[in-house]
Parts: C-alpha cells; sequence; structure tokens
C-alpha cells in the first residue's frame, strides 16, 4: 500500500483524499436510505448542509513543475445561503444538498482519477471529471425533487382542507367518537375523510359541516 501510494503523482494522491472518503459517505448515505434513516419528513430540510467541511492542503508536483493547492475550501458554509441552501433557477430543484456535493465530489474525483491515469493531461482530466460531477449533483437533485413530491401524504393534504365545508356522508357521532364520514373536493378529486365532532350532539348524514381541524387521517367538523 505504501508503495503504491508513493507511487502517484501529487495530483492523483490529493483525488484519492477526495474520492475515499466520499465514497466511504456515500455508501454508507445509500444504506441509511434503504434502511430507512434517510426518509424525509414533512419539515425536513434536504438542504441542510450543516457539517459538511472538507479543507485539503497539498503541495503537488507535476511534470517537473510545481502545482500548489493550499486549503481547497469546499465548506458548505461557502456555497450556501442564510438558510444552508442555495436558491437556484430550478424553482424547487435544489443543488447543493448534502447528498448532491458527496455525489459530486465522488463522481468528480474518480472520473478525475481514470482520465489522469488514462494518459489525459491533467486540466481536461479535471474539466470533464467537474463536469461529470456536475451531471451527477443535478441528477441527485431532481431524484430528492422527486421522491419528495411522492412523499407528499394524505396528511398534508388534509390539512389544507381546513376552513372548507364538507357534506356529511356518515352520521357523525358526537363528542369525538369515531365513525362519521364527509366528502368534499380538493384539487386531486372526490374525497371521502373520516370525521368526529366535538359537539355534544351527532351530525346527521347530509348536513354541510365546517373543517375546523385536522387530528391523523381524521378531521374535526362543526355545523355551519
Amino acid at each position: 500500500m505504501y508503495a503504491w501510494w508513493e507511487s502517484l503523482s501529487g495530483v492523483l494522491r490529493v483525488l484519492y483524499v477526495i474520492a475515499i472518503p466520499s465514497t466511504l459517505l456515500l455508501f454508507v448515505q445509500t444504506v441509511m436510505i434503504v434502511l430507512g434513516f434517510g426518509e424525509h419528513s414533512a419539515d425536513a430540510n434536504p438542504s441542510d448542509t450543516s457539517g459538511l467541511d472538507f479543507d485539503v492542503d497539498a503541495d503537488m508536483s507535476v511534470d517537473g513543475g510545481d502545482l500548489s493547492i493550499d486549503d481547497i475550501d469546499l465548506s458548505a458554509d461557502s456555497i450556501s445561503a442564510e438558510d444552508g441552501s442555495v436558491n437556484s433557477d430550478f424553482g424547487t430543484l435544489r443543488l447543493f444538498t448534502l447528498q448532491g456535493i458527496i455525489a459530486f465530489l465522488t463522481t468528480f474525483s474518480w472520473i478525475s482519477i481514470c482520465f489522469v491515469k488514462g494518459g489525459m493531461q491533467l486540466v481536461p482530466s479535471l474539466f470533464l471529471g467537474i463536469l461529470a460531477g456536475i451531471i451527477m449533483m443535478y441528477a441527485v437533485a431532481k431524484l430528492l425533487q422527486v421522491s419528495s413530491k411522492l412523499a407528499e401524504n394524505g396528511t398534508f393534504r388534509i390539512k389544507s382542507t381546513i376552513g372548507e365545508s364538507a357534506l356529511v356522508y356518515v352520521t357523525i357521532p358526537e363528542k369525538g367518537e369515531n365513525g362519521g364520514k364527509v366528502t368534499l373536493t380538493m384539487e386531486s378529486g372526490f374525497v371521502e375523510l373520516s370525521a368526529v365532532t366535538e359537539g355534544d350532539m351527532p351530525i346527521p348524514a347530509g348536513v354541510t359541516v365546517r373543517i375546523t381541524d385536522v387530528v391523523g387521517d381524521t378531521v374535526v367538523v362543526e355545523k355551519v
């Protein structure tokens, strides 16, 4: 291992220093997502890059010349906005997420390593690595955007019904007892929801009610 490391040029050493940790982080991140630890709740911020700080100090020699790289700062704080994210022109597409940055570093480093070891000059190799990293970061951002939309569950949509009118479909028992149902039209179409009332009297079918609160997947209603 030592002989292999000593045989590498300064450029390849720096690239490997970036590639190996970022690949391990990507692997751990993937395992956590598969096990369910990477799921975002409704209040989660997928752009949170807090704690991500890569500082690399290196002096390297290329083709007999000196190429010095000091303080390569890939700190999330240097690229993030006030809330730890960067608002791009892609709307809800968030490029600078923790997942995206790790994907960028992994792709950039390994692609650059492949081209450098393949005999390509340094600058084109790094350029192609950066380009591949940006493409991968965009792909991850797009995947997060799609998964975020898929993660929008019924509870979120139900909360948007607070203040809306609905029609009692099945008589709603008094004092918060379950069993009642209401129907109403939402943006997603005609829906039927479980309903309860805090009143002392049941609300019969056919009566128009107003939704005042949401408890889980059940709405709380009152007579209009």
